[in-house]
């Protein structure tokens, strides 16, 4: 059926085209799973301030229990702020080459006690700020504050 000039292709040559169709659609393939991946993360969690304005949104706080969330959200800014410039003094301390290593596990007790008094203040607070509200609005403060994640998908 081919002539001597070889008009037909030989198999050699189907082969090559084939495996090389084959590559390209594999790379187009691979490349739009990795791009539907991409674009598909997962969307990161609310930041904790956050996370609580959407909670007490749904919440409808009158004049006198946003007056007291204020107070709850200044107070986590204040008190955070201050528990870290603390740690981050001690941190340094702790990296310091002249720090006695004996001395690290007073300074690190130290971080713990900064984060426990961060706690207990912000704890305070936000008692305070749960006592303005109904029965019903606590109970929905805290289904929701217990779900892990508020964001919207």
């Amino acid at each position: 059926m081919t002539d001597a000039v070889g008009t037909r292709p030989s198999r050699r040559r189907w082969l090559i085209v084939a495996l090389t169709v084959s590559v390209a659609l594999n790379l187009f393939f691979i490349g739009m799973i990795a791009g539907h991946m991409r674009g598909h993360r997962p969307a990161p969690p609310f930041a904790q301030r956050e996370r609580f304005e959407h909670i007490i949104d749904g919440l409808g706080l009158n004049d006198t229990q946003r007056a007291a969330f204020q107070k709850f959200q200044s107070a986590m800014r204040q008190h955070g702020a201050a528990m870290r410039a603390a740690n981050t003094v001690t941190w340094a301390k702790i990296a310091d080459p002249a720090t006695p290593p004996d001395q690290i596990p007073t300074l690190l007790g130290g971080t713990v006690k900064n984060r426990t008094e961060f706690q207990q203040d912000v704890a305070d607070t936000l008692g305070k700020f749960l006592a303005t509200l109904t029965p019903d609005q606590r109970t929905r403060f805290v289904e929701e504050a217990r779900k892990p994640d508020r964001r919207p998908r």
